[in-house]
């Protein structure tokens, strides 16, 4: 069984030019194709996301229906939300067929690996100021309130505060933060073989001893993605 690894694609709402939605539909559609695995999202699928009870964003119906045909021909679909994507629920996973992980971290065995997989954000010891607000950002206060406003000015709202993409299309991500590296290390300690990460948007594959760390980096400027299967571990970019 072959299984496949993205992170960070960061769509944009309905109405706004991605660099990387035609590549990862022209992706998914050539998944569908092969003999069914496993497909794992670890993360900031969406640039934004937001579920109301009656009401998704626009602009994202051909991907999710994607997503939704390879469930139907027996592939698992796994969603570990990210910082930009983690208020997602039951409506997504209803229209895609994916499993949605909310762990921050998620241990599995991948052909003979124990692996821990996650999106990335607030591991370790660095970014200090988002791990203090990512427990109030994630709160069911926090929800609540947002729920509140009309779902044409919070995506307004999304759209000034959730420009990741477009900052990342101006500058180059060329290493793995070494907070990030030492937090990675440390799981060599519990019997981890290998560790899958997303959010940096730096795609790497580095050996830790018997430790293999994977960066999967994104789908804005790389367009990279992970697989693994008989005995093997690539990082390739997509074409």
């Amino acid at each position: 069984m072959n299984h496949y690894f993205i992170s960070d694609i960061h769509l944009y709402p309905s109405g706004k030019q991605h660099p990387g939605r035609e590549p990862l539909k022209s992706f998914l559609r050539e998944l569908a194709e092969n003999e069914p695995g496993g497909l794992w999202i670890l993360g900031d699928l969406f640039d934004y996301w937001f579920e109301y009870r009656t009401v998704i964003p626009a602009g994202f119906s051909d991907l999710l229906s994607l997503l939704k045909d390879l469930s139907v021909k027996g592939w698992k679909v796994s969603f570990m939300p990210g910082n930009h994507d983690w208020w997602c629920g039951d409506r997504l996973a209803a229209e895609t067929g994916m499993q949605i992980i909310f762990n921050t971290t998620h241990c599995v065995t991948i052909d003979g690996r124990k692996t821990i997989m996650a999106h990335g954000d607030g591991l370790g010891t660095g970014d200090r100021g988002y791990r203090m607000m990512k427990p109030v950002l994630r709160s069911t206060p926090a929800r609540l309130l947002f729920s509140m406003l009309h779902p044409t000015l919070a995506t307004g709202f999304a759209n000034i505060f959730s420009n990741t993409s477009k900052r990342i299309l101006r500058k180059k991500v060329d290493s793995i933060p070494g907070y990030l590296t030492r937090w990675v290390v440390s799981q060599a300690d519990n019997g981890v073989e290998l560790v899958i990460t997303g959010h940096t948007h730096c795609p790497s594959m580095v050996n830790h001893g018997n430790l293999i760390h994977v960066s999967l980096g994104d789908w804005i400027s790389h367009f990279t993605y992970l697989r693994i299967g008989g005995g093997e571990i690539n990082l390739n970019e997509y074409q």
